[in-house]
This record gives C-alpha cells, sequence and structure tokens, in this order.
C-alpha cells in the first residue's frame, strides 16, 4: 500500500452533530424537508434540484444540504470541469435524507441514498455501521469495540471505497446498551494499530438508538469523519 498523509486527529461523538455541515448551514429546520448531500466524490460537485442550482461547488469530502419542498425531484450531481453528471428522482419528506455523490466504476459520478430505513433497533439494544466513503484513502483498517465485546475486532476486510453500494445492506453490527469505540487506521492491518489509531469515535448509546459513521477523504490528505 503507498502511504497516504496522516489521519485527522482524535474525535468524540460529543463533538460531532448528525446534521453538522461542513459549510456551516443548518441542515434541519423545525418543520421544514431537508436532503444532505456527502461529496463522496474525488473533485468538487454542483447539486442541482430540478434543473436550479441547490449548492454550488460542494467540495470533496464535504456536506452540505437544501430544504425542497415535500414531494418529488429530481436531483442531479455535476463535477467540476466535467461534462458528465448523474441524476435521480427523490422524494422528500419531513424526514431528513442523505444521498451520496459517489466515484462510479468507470470513474464518472454516480449517487447512492445513505438512509437507512429498514434497520430496527430491538430494546435494550445498540446497532452501529460504518461506510467508507474516501476514494483516494485506500484500504483502511476499522476496528471497534463494543458495549459487549471489550477486544478490537476488525469492522470488515479489506475494507475498501465503497462506490456503489445498496444502503439497506451495508452492514450494521448490534450490541448492548453502552459505548461503542471506533478507530482508523491504514497500517498495520492487524489489531496492534488500535493504540495510536489517528482517528478515534467514541459512541454512547441509549436503549434503541443506532449510528451511521461515514468516512470521508480529509482536504490536505487522510480522512475524516462524520456521524448520521
Amino acid at each position: 500500500m503507498r502511504p497516504y498523509p496522516m489521519l485527522t486527529a482524535l474525535l468524540f461523538v460529543g463533538l460531532l452533530a448528525g446534521c453538522a455541515s461542513d459549510r456551516g448551514t443548518s441542515c434541519c429546520p423545525s418543520g421544514s424537508p431537508s436532503l444532505r448531500i456527502v461529496n463522496a466524490f474525488t473533485g468538487s460537485v454542483s447539486v442541482l434540484i430540478d434543473g436550479q442550482v441547490a449548492i454550488p461547488a460542494l467540495a470533496a469530502g464535504a456536506i452540505d444540504s437544501a430544504s425542497p419542498p415535500i414531494g418529488s425531484h429530481t436531483l442531479e450531481v455535476r463535477p467540476a470541469g466535467s461534462g458528465s453528471s448523474a441524476s435521480r428522482t427523490i422524494i422528500t419528506t419531513p424526514a431528513l435524507s442523505t444521498i451520496a455523490a459517489v466515484r462510479a466504476a468507470g470513474g464518472g459520478v454516480a449517487t447512492a441514498v445513505l438512509d437507512d430505513t429498514n434497520s430496527i433497533v430491538p430494546p435494550g439494544a445498540t446497532k452501529v455501521r460504518v461506510l467508507h466513503l474516501a476514494p483516494t484513502a485506500g484500504t483502511l483498517q476499522v476496528y471497534r469495540t463494543q458495549p459487549d465485546y471489550a477486544q478490537p475486532v476488525a469492522w470488515q476486510f479489506p475494507f475498501t471505497y465503497q462506490a456503489t453500494f445498496d444502503a439497506l445492506s451495508a452492514p450494521f453490527f448490534q450490541s448492548t446498551v453502552g459505548t461503542w469505540e471506533v478507530r482508523i487506521w491504514q497500517t498495520p492491518a492487524d489489531a496492534s494499530g488500535w493504540s495510536g489509531a489517528p482517528v478515534r469515535v467514541v459512541i454512547p448509546l441509549a436503549s434503541g438508538e443506532k449510528r451511521t459513521i461515514v468516512i470521508l477523504d480529509q482536504a490536505g490528505g487522510g480522512v475524516r469523519v462524520e456521524m448520521f
């Protein structure tokens, strides 16, 4: 594996807002439908809704939001400096929806729905999933501990960029109530990197709660995480 710049520094769940935006906008206005856009492509993209620019020049690895009216809309993602684009029909509701601009297998842009609508968390349980959406980061080492198991274990192996996937099939892991911890590094490719991992996310969860951790490219190199 070729070396990459150092990953981002320690992150705690208390500092991560589920509706955070790198552009400083409020993604979740009370009573309004909201659409969150995650740029997991290799360059900046513009986001159009029904042919109108809603988010211009969203940087790679950044997140922003828009609030189209409730109903059916055409969402289009256009990479900067490219004649190609990707579009899809979306249905907005008062709930927050999340769409990612991703790198397709052929190198162009595509879109992926990140919403999880099918993972029920039983009473007394908690769930977490991790999505690798950092296209320039290569294979990452992602390990976790969970409330009922304190030994660091790999999330999956190998853990490479998820260019196309069905968000409903991206695996959630289930545990009891308590605190999860996820750590991310590049080498070594085993649990011996746990103690020195530059990215650490601590996630205390109550009964019935779940979280999604999204790994994104960091401006200047490495990766960072957001949590929904």
